[in-house]
């Protein structure tokens, strides 16, 4: 039943209501702005959701539609490690560790390592936390991560714990990615952005980053 339907029915309640309680009947576009259908701000209004980014920039843009709704710095891959092209959401996982970097435990003794390292009989790997994970290309993903100035991750993309809880809810399967060498929002809005500055912080223990504390704002 469409919205023009509702309302009759709606108005008929109204003034039955009104003949007996001295009621005020409401008018065709107060309805529709009751229920949400003049409001701008509904979700049915809003455009589609696509991603940006920046490999020069280091930046990374959230669109609705052509409205910017998230807008950060990243921290990309070294060596032009970050593949390039047009890519669409794979998967997300909030809790995904590395199947390739990560450390090597036994009992109370840590190893950073890759996966092919294992220092002998009796260890376990653990992979590198990546919370807040999107697959955009396999094996490849945008997570949380300290975002440092220059290029420094083996390919993924990394943001800061908020702005990755706010990308990973923005962001569905199949959300189209974008990345490229510059962007046209690098102009008015990529300049704008301030660099973060947890890189400088001391990373966090093998131990936190081993359990599932990793997976928390530390």
């Amino acid at each position: 039943m469409d919205m023009t339907k509702w309302f009759q029915v709606f108005l008929f309640f109204s003034v039955t209501l009104c003949s007996s309680h001295s009621l005020k009947a409401i008018s065709l576009d107060d309805f529709l702005d009751l229920f949400g259908k003049n409001n701008p701000d509904k979700s049915h209004n809003k455009g589609p959701i696509s991603v940006k980014v920046s490999l020069n920039n280091q930046a990374l843009y959230v669109l609705e539609g052509k409205k910017v709704v998230l807008a950060t710095h990243v921290c990309t891959g070294k060596r032009n490690s970050t593949p390039t092209g047009h890519f669409k959401v794979l998967d997300k996982q909030m809790k995904k560790r590395s199947a390739s970097y990560g450390f090597w435990v036994k009992a109370d003794r840590y190893v950073s390592s890759d996966i092919s390292g294992c220092p002998g009989e009796g260890w376990k790997y653990i992979g590198y936390p990546m919370p807040y994970a999107v697959e955009f290309f396999p094996g490849y993903y945008i997570h949380q991560g300290y975002v440092w100035p220059i290029p420094r991750s083996h390919g993924c993309i990394r943001l800061e714990w908020k702005e990755a809880e706010k990308f990973y809810k923005l962001v569905a399967i199949g959300t189209p990615i974008s990345i490229q060498q510059t962007q046209p929002e690098d102009k008015k809005i990529g300049r704008k952005l301030k660099q973060p500055k947890s890189y400088k912080e001391p990373d966090p223990s093998p131990s936190l980053l081993a359990s599932e504390r990793a997976f928390n704002p530390y």
